[in-house]
């Protein structure tokens, strides 16, 4: 059980994408290729390489993965039920949670601040925390990655009350990228079970 996450997009090349993508089942080119930006494309490719590499490293499996999916359109192992996965993508990067009980990630990009957004998304305390952030941008996206994170190990889609889904004392984590760029969440796992070098970025 571990994350990975890629952020070094400069570097997944246009070669390189076509060649991880030819490795992909074909359902899961299909998926890729129906995008149709090319850093959509490659982010979808990156989710699939990261899940492979983790299945290998943490479980030795290296054949061809096949998915099922549920009612709600979570995917799973068809053949390995007994592991989790889920995957994100930013423009900034792809992340991949593998984990032997649900697990949800998320990650986003942080861009400008919205208070009409804001006000729609949080509940009074959320928007408390908001208020007394000197980036309030970074606030509200540390935040919503926790929610969307929480949404996702439970498998269900964007609630239609978004305020109900307190993030507040939530089990989720949540990390930022040291430059502030993007901020990502993990529900389902500890700290020390990401796997990560977490001393490059900050709670």
């Amino acid at each position: 059980m571990a994350v990975y996450l890629f952020d070094q997009m400069e570097e997944f090349s246009d070669e390189l994408f076509k060649r991880s993508l030819m490795l992909l089942p074909d359902e899961r080119q299909k998926k890729a290729t129906a995008h149709r930006q090319k850093l959509d494309q490659k982010l979808s490719v990156l989710g699939d390489v990261l899940l492979n590499f983790g299945l290998k490293n943490e479980y030795g499996i290296s054949e061809k993965i096949r998915f099922s999916y549920s009612a709600k359109g979570k995917p799973h192992l068809s053949d390995y039920p007994q592991i989790h996965f889920n995957l994100s993508h930013c423009k900034n990067g792809v992340i991949c949670a593998i984990h032997t009980s649900d697990v949800g990630v998320d990650i986003e990009t942080v861009a400008a601040y919205d208070a009409q957004l804001t006000e729609y998304v949080c509940n009074e305390h959320e928007l408390k925390l908001i208020s007394k952030s000197e980036n309030k941008a970074l606030a509200f996206t540390k935040i919503w990655t926790k929610k969307e994170s929480l949404m996702k190990k439970n498998g269900v889609g964007l609630s239609d009350d978004l305020k109900t889904i307190d993030t507040i004392d939530s089990e989720a984590i949540v990390l930022v990228d040291p430059d502030e760029a993007y901020v990502f969440s993990i529900a389902g796992m500890s700290l020390a079970e990401l796997g990560l070098r977490t001393e490059r970025f900050r709670a």
